[in-house]
Formats: C-alpha cells, sequence, structure tokens
C-alpha cells in the first residue's frame, strides 16, 4: 500500500489527568516512530504506510492508558491515494 498521511488527536479522559503531562509524552511516541510528522496545535500528522501509522495512533493511546487516563477519544483523518501521499506534497502551495 502507498504511503497516507494522518491526522489525529487523542484526548485522554480520566479523573486527575494531567493533559499537560500525557501529551508530551504521547508525542514522543510520534518522534520515535521513525515517521514523517508535524505537530501542530490540535493535531499531529503522521505519513507511512497504513499500518505503520495505526500502529502509532494506537501506541500514543496506550500512554494515555498507562499514565492513568480511564479511557482515550481519538479522532483520525486519513488521506490515502493510489500512488502515494506525503505531507510535503499536502503542503505545497501554503
Amino acid at each position: 500500500m502507498a504511503a497516507v498521511t494522518a491526522g489525529f488527536q487523542v484526548m485522554p479522559n480520566g479523573k486527575d489527568v494531567n493533559t499537560d503531562g500525557v501529551i508530551p509524552e504521547m508525542i514522543k511516541v510520534v518522534k520515535e516512530s521513525g515517521l514523517n510528522y508535524e505537530i501542530g496545535p490540535m493535531e499531529t500528522v503522521v505519513e507511512g504506510d497504513f499500518d505503520e501509522v495505526i500502529r502509532v495512533i494506537k501506541s500514543a493511546q496506550q500512554v494515555g492508558i498507562n499514565m492513568g487516563a480511564d479511557e482515550v477519544m481519538t479522532t483520525i483523518k486519513v488521506h490515502y491515494k493510489p500512488d502515494g501521499v506525503s505531507i510535503k506534497n499536502k503542503m505545497t502551495g501554503v
């Protein structure tokens, strides 16, 4: 499968969960994934093989649970084209 881009936002929810502490740890998972990424104020965008991208998102969700969240709510947007799509191409003309 060609490369996809996926924008995602993970929102940890739980009593006494400090998102200021959880979110940086989730971002660390993205940075350590080896995938191309862009961090924005409302979501993070990753680029790569679909299965790898989903694995990173699942790992970020697990960080929230491991750090005390009772649940996480995740919004995911995936852009797929048969010949591939990249963050760089999506930014052309911006």
